[in-house]
This record gives C-alpha cells, structure tokens and sequence, in this order.
C-alpha cells in the first residue's frame, strides 16, 4: 500500500507521526535485541564460570593424586636402606650384602604400595646395573620392560632414555601393562637421584592410570561432550578423555597469556578452550568445549525474543495505522479553518504544524508590532509631556489630569523638585559593551539611567526620568514630608544615584539638586535651579552633587571680593616656566586659582574669565620660548584645543598643570645643553691656546707642565687632565711630540749634528733625545738621518 492512498503525503505531519510511531515501536524492539545480547553475555559468563570451577575442581584432585607421588617419591629417596645401597662403599668389603640390601628395598616398596593405594605402580631403576627393583622384586631393565610397558607405541629405546636422564623430575605420558595384561595410558613421575659423576645413580618410576584420573570427571556435563587434557611442561599430553591425538595446529604459545580463555577452530568447529596451571606441580589443566553448547542453552531465550518481536511489530503497525487517522483529522479541519483567513500557502509549509504556527507567528508579529509602535509612541508623548511640563510649555487645551491620566502618571502631593543628572564618564560603561552600535548603547545608558534613578525615588516618594537637553532631569513629587526632611532626601537620593551608578556600570555623574516647590506652576522653577545649579559646575568641579540652596546661601555670603589675576603674578609664572623650575609653577598656578576660587560658591563668570586668561598666558610662553611651539605644538596639535575647551577650573588646572611639566622640563634640558655647549667651547678654546703655547715654546729649554700650568694660572695636574680628556693624549705627550717633529724638520733641512739638534728643540740632555724620538717614531735620530740621504 503506498503512503499517498492512506492520506500520507511528503510534506504532511503523518508522515512525521508515522516516523515517530515506528521510532517508538522499535524502541521495544530494540530493547528485545540488547536484552537477548546481554543475556546471552551473562550466560556465557556464567558457563565460563562454572567450566572454570569444574576445570579447578579437577585440578585439586589430581593436585591430590600428583601431590601423593611426590611424597612417595621424597620417601623412597630418602629411605635409608636405598641411601646406602647407592651411596655407600661397604660392598667393597661385604659384597654379598648387596642382594640382601636389595632384597630389604623391595619389601620396603611393597609397604608403599599398601600404604600409597592412589598410586598404581611404581620402581627404581639402577642404571650402573640394568636393574628395577620392583615392590617385592628385583628384575633386569629389560625384563621390567617387558612386563610392565611392553608397546610398540612406547618403544623399549625411549623407555631407556627416560631412566637413563640425569637431573630430570618431572611428569612424562608411559604406557602400564596392568594385571590383566590390558595396556593402560599412564601418568609418570620421574626422579633422577643425584649424581657427581653425571650419569644418574638410580631412576624413581611412579605411575598413575589415565583411567583413575578421568574416573573423578565422569559426572561433569560439560566434561562428557567435550575434550579435558592435562599437559606437562613440555606440553606433553599426560591425560586426555579423547583417544584423539593432540592437534597439530594447537596455539600451545597462547598457553602462556594473562587470559585463561580463547578460542580454537578444530576440523571445522569452534572450541572455546579455558586453560589453568597447577601452582605446585607445574601441570596445565585445559578444557576444550565446542561452542554449540553454550547456545543450546540460550536456544529459549532466543525463541522468546523472536516471537516477542515479531507481535510487538504486528500489533505496532495496526495501532500505528489507527492512531495516525484518527488524529490527524482534528489537525486537517483546523488547516482548512485558517487557510481560509491567512494570507499563507500551504505548499510552502514543511508540514501542517508548521503551516500553523506560520499563521499564528504572522499574527502575532502583526500585534506585538502594533503594541511596539503603541508603546514607543507613548513613551514619546510622555516624554514631551514632562519635558513641556519642566518647562513651563503646557497645551492649555488639554487639561493637566487628563493629560496625566492618559500617561499612566499620579502626583500624590504639590510638592515638586528636580535633579538634573550630566555624564561627565562614559567611556569605561561603553567598553563593557561589545557587540552593540553606538545608538543601542545610548538607549541602554537611557535605560539603565531611567530605572536605577526612578526605582531609588520610589521608595519613598514617586519619580518620573526624562532626557533633556543632552542631560536627564528626574521630576520628583513628595509625599508628605517636611521641609528639612525634604532636602536631606534629595541628598540622599542623588548620592546613592551616584554612587550605585559609578560602583556597578563605571558612569560617573554630576547631579545638580533644585529646591521645593509647590503647585505644578513651581516644576518650571525647580528645573531653572537645578539648570544654575549646574552651572557651577564649571566652578566646583565634575562628579560632584551641586545643591542650589547651598550655593544661594554661599552667594549671600559673598564679601565682594574682586578678580585676582595681577600682571605680577602672570609675569611670576611666565618667568618660573622659562627656567625650568616646574614645582613653583605649578604652585604660582595653584595660588592664582585658589585666590579667585577659594569661595565655595565663587562667581561663574570670573571663572570663564580667569580660564580664558590662563590659557592666553600658556599661548604667550609657548611663543616666547621659540623653538618649543615648532616641537610641542606641532606635535600635539589639539592641546591648546584641550585646554581651551576644560570645562571645569580642576580640570583645567590638570591640564595646565601637564603642559607646564612638559613645558618646565623641555626649558631646563635646553638651559642644561646651553650649558654644557658654553663649557665645551670655552675647553676646546684652552686647548688650543696651550697648543699653541707649546707650538712657540718648544725650544725652551725650561717647558713642562708647571710651567704651561703656572702661565694658564691652572694646576698642572687639572690642567694636563682637561688636555687629555679633550685630545687623547697627556700635555708631556704633546710638548715632545711638537719637539720631535721641530728636530725632523731640522734634519731634513740642515745638516747640523744631534746634539745642535737636541739643543735647538729644548732638550738639555741629548741621550734623553734620542729615547723621547726612539719612543715616538721606532728609530733612533742617526738612523733617521742615514734614511734621509739615501
């Protein structure tokens, strides 16, 4: 049946619910599945377990059986009779004590033998003699051989090569000739007695029959239908409940692993081979059970599983088929009910649902639009409405309740005042803000200056925040109060504004608080206050709350003092800049302000006077010192610009107060190179007097340091010190250098004698020289003299 005769297209919802159906049917179905899986886990598990405990028991058994033969095999070496029988000398002087000794031996072994039922057989074997000494017997090797392991599959050769072993103990397979003359499989226990010469001195045989080993597994299940062996060291067979021989291909090296499990596929069929090894004996215990066993097991579970998924499908689809039409015939009468009225197309839709929710989506859209607009528009006309009211521009034709009640606005009493808040700080609230356009962020700093400010009011009083004139103005009616209780609230509200504003979104604020006033005509009033209030701003600084009661009562307390800024003082700190000295310009501009400004309430316009004074006076040192303007300014073209536009005295202060240290610093790095250029002309210009001082002097005989120094009125030493720092070599250095090229001159021009020579130049001493030319040209003056006419 295809989905489009039932009513299933691609875009319809049943196709979705029938995906949701058959998801949800599976479910159990798949949980069948994992169940079935995990059970079977569990029961393989659980098999293994009992296997690996069955596999144990018959380990302790035969532990047992192994462990018997090693204690009889301790007693037989050690009995004391077979000691002197293979270790003592006395048959050098008593031979014919040796068949006696004999003789005792074997009934010794005929006591084990009652003693140690669990053992079949056992005897010593004498390889110096080719002799057994059986339990009441003494035969031949051969003899021996043949009544007991006689067998074309065990050879009489490899029986002598058994007993013949030196230092062996250890498990080997043998073949028994019982009572009966029945050939039996075997476990042996072979132990070579010690030895110094290398060749064994006697051999222990110790049997037990195969069959007494697989008689204690007979009842085990699992056991009867598979294969259990035990291997030696070697991995030797020693006992198998098969009579087939050892596969070849056996993975023996997987005998050695961590794991006591794996598997093997032997002539077609799975094994699942579980293997452990005997702490004391060194034997390995391996089971062989063919795989098919575990599942016969799991067979009901599976058929369970099965038939449970195969109704959960049947009765699944028929339910899915009948639920899938009888709900969906409400979702087709609603899609028919608003395609009618929707301005949609169905055939665009993923489905009905979403054809649906596109209708309503769309209508909704269309009302929150309408309401957005609404509120906006509101928000707007009230807006206006208290800035027309803060103003004093009322329509006259609307009435004040009327216009109150249609903004949702309540005065509880008559009486009003206004905070005007400005920002002075905004740059830290905006950086906070990633990701948001310059416009979004001033309607969040509205937002947010709106609520804070308006919910402080509310507690006790009620508050309406407007913006206005790039500032916000916070109307505030009281409830009933006093006067004194009044103003301390606006204190109180306008600081904890503050400092709520600056503690958790880093806007910093000035606030400007008008006085009370009654009747709605008083709201105009209050808003010029607080707007002169502000205007003081310029006087007391940014970030602070300007009350305008406090500065009318500090302007009534005025004494009239005058504008101080006295061409003395402009002239005090003109000079202080040109010499550098920054701490006392710093402290002349701090006097000059205070003197103007030392009122709390000083006079607004004496203070735009006096900041356009001071920066006329930082124009006028900037031009006087010269090359500063060329360096300063060009490089920081909008500082003046800066400083011009301060708004406040402290501000400007600041900035004034950072240019005059650049200023103060640029005046004394170049006082301080004037400096230093003066002083190094004035050594340069010594330097080359004395040069030229010992230039005319040379021929004295009488010039040296003392005397240069006493002519320059200097200290020879400091003299011969400043010669040296400013040319590199001692004043001495010089007189004879100037002496030595005057004597070259003269040899190359005349032909006077060294010693006229010597004299001529102002040595008093010719061997002193002929050292000083020597010393500075590497030849002595005859030398020089001899160069000189060839």
């Amino acid at each position: 049946m295809s989905l489009a005769r039932i009513g299933i297209h691609r875009r319809s919802i049943m196709l979705t619910w029938l995906v949701s159906y058959i998801t949800i049917l599976l479910l159990p179905v798949l949980l069948s599945i994992v169940v079935y899986i995990e059970s079977s886990r569990t029961l393989e598990s659980e098999i293994h377990q009992a296997n690996s405990s069955l596999l144990k028991q018959v380990r302790e058994v035969m532990d047992s059986h192994f462990q018997a033969m090693e204690r009889l095999n301790i007693e037989m070496t050690w009995n004391f009779k077979v000691q002197d029988l293979l270790y003592s000398n006395k048959y050098h002087v008593y031979p014919n004590d040796y068949n006696y000794d004999v003789y005792q031996i074997s009934q010794d072994l005929k006591l084990y033998k009652s003693a140690y039922s669990l053992i079949d057989y056992f005897y010593i074997y004498l390889p110096g003699t080719d002799k057994a000494i059986l339990p009441g017997l003494y035969r031949d090797g051969s003899f021996t051989y043949d009544i007991l392991h006689s067998d074309p599959g065990f050879p009489y050769a490899k029986w002598r090569s058994i007993v013949n072993q030196s230092g062996f103990k250890g498990f080997l397979p043998m073949i028994r000739i019982g009572d009966d003359g029945k050939k039996l499989k075997t476990v042996a226990y072979v132990s070579s007695y010690p030895s110094d010469k290398g060749a064994p001195t006697a051999t222990n045989v110790l049997m037990i029959d195969q069959s007494r080993i697989l008689g204690s597994i007979e009842n085990m299940e699992l056991f009867n239908e598979g294969d259990v062996l035990i291997l030696n060291k070697q991995n030797e067979v020693l006992v198998s409940n098969s009579d087939k021989p050892m596969p070849a291909d056996f993975p023996f090296e997987q005998l050695n692993e961590d794991s006591n499990l794996f598997y093997y596929n032997k002539n077609g069929e799975n094994y699942e081979v579980l293997h452990i090894q005997s702490a004391r004996s060194g034997l390995k215990y391996i089971s062989m059970i063919p795989s098919r066993l575990y599942w016969v097991k799991a067979e009901h579970v599976r058929n369970l599983t099965y038939t449970s998924i195969l109704v959960s499908l049947l009765g699944g689809g028929l339910l899915t088929t009948f639920f899938l039409r009888r709900n969906y015939n409400p979702v087709r009468r609603l899609v028919q009910a608003v395609s009618g009225k929707a301005a949609l197309d169905l055939h665009q839709s993923a489905n009905e649902f979403h054809y649906i929710e596109q209708a309503l989506d769309h209508t909704l859209a269309e009302m929150d639009n309408i309401s957005s607009q609404m509120k906006q528009q509101h928000h707007i006309l009230r807006s206006n409405f208290i800035v027309r009211l803060l103003k004093g521009r009322l329509d006259s034709q609307v009435s004040l309740s009327e216009a109150m009640a249609a903004f949702n606005m309540k005065f509880g009493s008559d009486q009003f005042a206004v905070i005007l808040m400005n920002i002075e700080e905004i740059g830290p609230f905006y950086e906070r803000i990633q990701g948001m356009d310059p416009g979004g962020k001033r309607k969040l700093l509205q937002f947010i200056l709106t609520n804070v400010m308006e919910e402080i009011v509310s507690r006790r009083n009620r508050g309406y925040v407007v913006e206005i004139d790039e500032a916000f103005a916070c109307l505030i009616n009281f409830q009933e109060e006093e006067e004194a209780e009044q103003r301390s609230t606006l204190l109180q509200i306008a600081r904890e504004t503050q400092e709520f504003l600056k503690r958790h979104y880093l806007i910093h604020l000035t606030l400007s608080i008008s006085s009370v006033h009654c009747k709605t005509i008083g709201i105009s009033q209050c808003y010029t206050e607080a707007m002169d209030a502000m205007e003081y701003k310029l006087v007391m600084g940014s970030k602070e709350i300007l009350s305008y009661e406090e500065i009318r009562r500090e302007a009534g307390r005025d004494t009239g003092a005058g504008y101080y800024y006295p061409l003395q003082a402009e002239q005090q700190l003109i000079n202080c800049v040109k010499i550098g000295d920054f701490e006392k310009a710093k402290r002349t501009l701090g006097d000059i302000i205070d003197g103007n400004l030392k009122r709390p309430a000083g006079s607004v316009a004496l203070a735009r006077c006096l900041m356009m004074d001071l920066v006329g006076t930082m124009m006028k040192i900037i031009s006087d010192i010269g090359d500063v303007q060329e360096s300063f300014l060009l490089r920081n073209p909008k500082r003046i610009e800066r400083l011009a536009s301060c708004v406040t005295i402290q501000e400007m202060q600041q900035q004034m107060t950072e240019l005059l240290e650049q200023v103060c610093q640029y005046t004394a790095e170049k006082r301080q190179m004037c400096l230093q250029q003066s002083r190094q002309r004035a050594l340069t210009d010594l330097v080359e007097r004395v040069a030229h001082f010992i230039d005319e002097h040379y021929s004295d005989l009488n010039l040296n340091i003392s005397m240069i120094g006493q002519h320059f009125d200097m200290k020879p030493t400091y003299l011969s010190k400043l010669f040296k720092d400013q040319t590199g070599e001692g004043l001495l250095d010089a007189i004879n250098k100037t002496r030595i090229e005057q004597a070259k001159l003269l040899m190359e021009e005349t032909d006077r004698t060294i010693g006229d020579v010597a004299a001529s130049v102002g040595f008093n001493d010719v061997n002193a020289f002929i050292r000083a030319f020597k010393k500075y040209e590497a030849v002595t003056p005859g030398k020089f003299k001899e160069a000189l006419k060839v």
